[in-house]
């Protein structure tokens, strides 16, 4: 039922895709607006963004996100299988997702489910069914949403919005670079993530500037495509880690990627920087204090053959915008992903969590229409992120120095979801 003339979303990344999915059923038109290009075709479409640093990092899709991208996208991972994804053979334990791995020092894995309701979240401790790379899931997912009846993309940045002359009610969004000009439209979708200036235009329209919290704990990471020589992996393994432990704050892992490629990808946190060259990698997996593992890394990594160079990302932490919490707002804009939570990349719950709220931004419109969708979405968003947020920061808090933030502010501990209204401010 198409109860929308124009949605336009402001990213094209995981969550902007996912959501135009989810708008395409009930709005005739759907424009991405992305600073990048957005290639379906070619090597560029499956080629890493400028937009995505981190596009070269491990990336862990947990079993949730998948059945909900599945649900969007019917068909998606034989799409994926077809682009190079790797089936996972069997069950592994994971040094971050696997509650029965040792992690003595690092964040333990979640006892419970991401979402609100058992039936939102099967088997979410699990990682998904296959081994992939963010370029390809990014560009296979790209490949489906572009196809969509009445999606479209177009280049260039976001500059501000457009709204009725009340300032209630946000009409769509001025454009620079590229395809400059203004897009009209009934409904803004913020999927712009961590470059999001959202917040700031809502305050200056008049409207209650939504509230935060946060944590530092300062991801870096180091990764590298390799080529193993046949036969490198101990027998019936797929993938090799070790978590952080008491002795070490970096967590290493080894894993498939697809075109009989693997990953070799090091993450330091509080501060802690891993080598940013192969030779300096290859060091830190020999001199690892639990040699066993060690010593099955190193013998895997013997004549490995690196394609590329390597690559690095970096995260403070996490971060959340509190929308549902703000009792006034412009008519017209939501806001999904990073640019509502963002999650500290170590656990894998960044795309998962784009995927459950663009379900959830579906269904609601199938249910309940468009009209007042501003003021509902933000608390039907805000509870499904709520356990997936308490999983994070609880992670968080066990590692050394970390900080945890209100409104930018250190403070001793965050509220927990559920109590979050009425918690005090740090500035």
């Amino acid at each position: 039922m198409t109860t929308l003339e124009h949605s336009i979303v402001m990213g094209g990344s995981m969550a902007g895709l996912l959501a135009a999915a989810a708008l395409a059923p009930h709005s005739a038109r759907v424009t991405i607006v992305d600073r990048d290009p957005l290639p379906v075709d070619g090597p560029d479409a499956f080629a890493p963004r400028r937009g995505v640093p981190q596009g070269g990092t491990v990336h862990r899709l947990l079993a949730l996100g998948e059945a909900r991208m599945e649900e969007l996208l019917p068909g998606l991972r034989e799409e994926l299988l077809a682009a190079g994804a790797v089936p996972r053979a069997a069950r592994e334990a994971d040094p971050v997702l696997d509650e029965a791995t040792p992690n003595e020092g690092a964040p333990a894995a979640a006892d419970d489910p991401l979402g609100t309701d058992e039936h939102d979240a099967p088997d979410v401790d699990e990682p998904g069914t296959l081994w992939l790379t963010r370029p390809v899931l990014e560009g296979v997912v790209r490949r489906r949403v572009l196809a969509l009846p009445g999606v479209e993309a177009v280049q260039g940045a976001v500059g501000g919005l457009l709204t009725s002359d009340d300032k209630r009610t946000v009409l769509g969004v001025q454009l620079r670079g590229g395809d400059a000009g203004e897009l009209h439209g009934d409904l803004v979708v913020d999927a712009a993530g961590r470059s999001s200036r959202a917040a700031t235009w809502v305050e200056g329209l008049g409207f209650e500037r939504p509230r935060t919290l946060g944590t530092r704990v300062h991801v870096a990471y180091t990764s590298q495509r390799l080529r193993l020589r046949e036969g490198a992996m101990p027998e019936g393994a797929e993938s090799l880690g070790q978590p952080a432990t008491g002795n070490s704050p970096f967590t290493i892992d080894l894993e498939p990627c697809g075109a009989d490629e693997h990953i070799l990808s090091i993450a330091g946190t509080a501060r802690h920087q891993p080598p940013t060259d192969l030779e300096g990698l290859l060091d830190m997996v020999a001199l690892l204090p639990e040699r066993e593992t060690a010593d099955a890394l190193d013998s895997a990594l013997e004549g490995a053959e690196p394609v590329g160079e390597p690559s690095g990302a970096k995260a403070a932490g996490a971060h959340r915008q509190l929308w549902e919490e703000t009792t006034d707002g412009p008519e017209g804009l939501l806001h999904v992903g990073d640019s509502a939570a963002m999650f500290t990349p170590l656990y894998g719950q960044g795309m998962t969590m784009a995927a459950v709220g663009a379900v959830a931004l579906r269904d609601t419109l199938a249910d309940d229409g468009a009209d007042g969708l501003a003021a509902r979405f933000p608390r039907l968003l805000g509870a499904l992120l709520d356990r997936a947020w308490e999983i994070t920061t609880s992670r968080d808090a066990q590692i050394p120095g970390a900080e945890m933030l209100v409104d930018g502010a250190v403070v001793e501990e965050l509220p927990a979801a559920g109590s979050l209204v009425g918690a005090s401010s740090g500035e």
